[in-house]
């Protein structure tokens, strides 16, 4: 009778397009949309409560059936009308689940039962052409390079030897296209880049970083020299050996400025006063210890506590060149 509930909302998805059919029991009480639906020829439009109207372009068909029937009953209509899917949306659950269970077997329909607010996906034969912009098909053919290191002796690199001549790098191409389709009335369906769809809605990008600089304890070797302290990018590269070997699920990608894992980014922090860093309370790190400076974007906020915690618990020992 389409009076409320979910038989309302479906009806509001389904009644503005043509390909949809509803079909109705020979009876329904005076008010309802199934009454107001029946009562005229042509309905092109319902008035709904609250004011508002939908319009409707669904074929409308009448059944004479009572929708209060049987197993039996609802096996025959199923039967006649023949659909693709049958979804039980109202009865007790296990009758519902017999009934699911002859409609396939005997009628070898698909059927579903769902329970309250589960969601039912049911593929679909229908494709739709779309446009796609001239932004969002560059983005397709941009290359999307990932490094891995196959490295198995990252740590003797460090031995007087230049580490970006003593392992490998891996290059894969992990392209992915990512847009959003849009679809306006009157209109064919295009598929826009997430920065045209910005554009288009008047919205500003903005991100927002999280950053947190501590200190790294160090360990000097006996024929070291200070000369060893100032030089910080001996410090990034023992630093680069650990975490490749200590986290070897991750890719990081050592350009020798500094260390990057997806948005998580390392730097030696030079600042006297950092206003991310913190102390840690340590006397022997204030005297040899070295602070790196992270920063890393919302998304890779669990990856980037992982390696923070990895880091603190590091000691960063010097190995004497050879001569």
């Amino acid at each position: 009778m389409i009076s409320g509930g979910f038989s309302l909302e479906v009806f509001k998805q389904w009644a503005p397009c043509e390909d949809n059919l509803i079909t109705l029991p020979g009876y329904c009480v005076a008010g309802t949309i199934g009454h107001q639906l029946m009562s005229a020829k042509t309905p092109s439009r319902i008035r709904m409560e609250g004011g508002t109207h939908i319009d409707v372009r669904c074929q409308i068909h009448q059944l004479s059936f009572s929708p209060h029937t049987d197993a039996k009953g609802i096996m025959d209509l199923v039967k006649f009308l023949s659909p693709k899917h049958v979804i039980l949306v109202h009865g007790e659950k296990p009758k519902m689940a017999l009934l699911k269970e002859r409609i396939q077997m005997d009628l070898q329909i698909q059927c579903y039962d769902p329970a309250n607010n589960e969601t039912v996906c049911i593929p679909s034969t229908h494709y739709i052409q779309v446009d796609a912009t001239d932004t969002f098909v560059k983005s397709l053919v941009t290359p999307n390079f990932k490094f891995l290191n196959s490295s198995s002796k990252t740590d003797s690199s460090l031995n007087g030897i230049d580490p970006r001549l003593n392992h490998v790098l891996q290059v894969c191409d992990d392209r992915v296209g990512q847009g959003v389709l849009v679809m306006q009335t009157n209109q064919k369906p295009k598929v826009v880049h997430e920065n045209e769809m910005r554009a288009m809605l008047g919205l500003e990008s903005y991100e927002v970083r999280f950053a947190y600089c501590f200190p790294v304890v160090l360990s000097f070797s006996e024929d070291d020299t200070n000369q060893s302290y100032a030089d910080l990018h001996v410090w990034l590269q023992l630093l680069y050996a650990k975490l490749a070997g200590g986290l070897k699920d991750l890719t990081i990608v050592n350009n020798m400025e500094h260390l990057r894992v997806e948005s998580f980014v390392i730097v030696i922090c030079l600042k006297e006063k950092c206003s991310h860093r913190v102390d840690s309370g340590n006397a022997q790190c204030t005297s040899k210890s070295v602070h790196f400076c992270c920063s890393w974007s919302l998304v890779d906020e669990k990856l980037a506590w992982r390696i923070i915690s990895f880091m603190k618990n590091l000691e960063l020992i010097t190995v004497p060149k050879l001569v």
